[in-house]
């Protein structure tokens, strides 16, 4: 069994890779006073941990990500799931299913990672969702996919009706 610390930002649209976050959550755990949030989540999982995992490529993400909630610098948050949808802009409204997306450089292997997660909001049913979001998602030609390069990134993915 193997446990899994993910520490999920949220930067208000702002793309910012691992040095730069590191200053982010530096300044405000220090009591900088910015748009910027954390969660803190550990999960167990058994085998391999998540981004070892043989199918990384558009691959589902485990079924308890992210985890159970640790430590946040949000108010009134105790549970997991509540926190992780504020993180990634709040709960779908009705009728729209949400497809997250995990992607990172393909070659890392731990203990400390970095990755982009995503939140991909359709209109549909969850499967058809989860279909669009794919393409969305992955670069298939320069006219193709907008997120994720396969040929330099892995990615896990999960949809969710909401």
């Amino acid at each position: 069994m193997s446990r899994q610390n993910t520490l999920l930002t949220s930067h208000k649209g702002v793309d910012l890779h691992a040095a730069s976050a590191l200053l982010v959550m530096k300044d405000r755990l220090e009591g900088g006073d910015n748009k910027h949030h954390y969660g803190h989540f550990v999960g167990e999982e058994a085998g391999a941990p998540w981004f070892g995992c043989a199918d990384c490529r558009g691959g589902a993400l485990p079924a308890a990500w992210p985890g159970e909630l640790v430590a946040t610098d949000l108010e009134g948050f105790s549970g997991g799931r509540a926190l992780y949808d504020r993180l990634l802009g709040g709960t779908p409204a009705k009728g729209l299913s949400a497809v997250d997306v995990v992607a990172f450089p393909l070659g890392q292997d731990g203990p400390v990672l970095s990755g982009v997660l995503w939140r991909l909001l359709l209109s549909g049913d969850p499967a058809e969702a989860a279909d669009i979001g794919h393409g969305l998602a992955v670069a298939r030609t320069r006219k193709q996919g907008l997120l994720i390069n396969p040929h330099m990134e892995a990615w896990l993915m999960a949809g969710t009706e909401r």
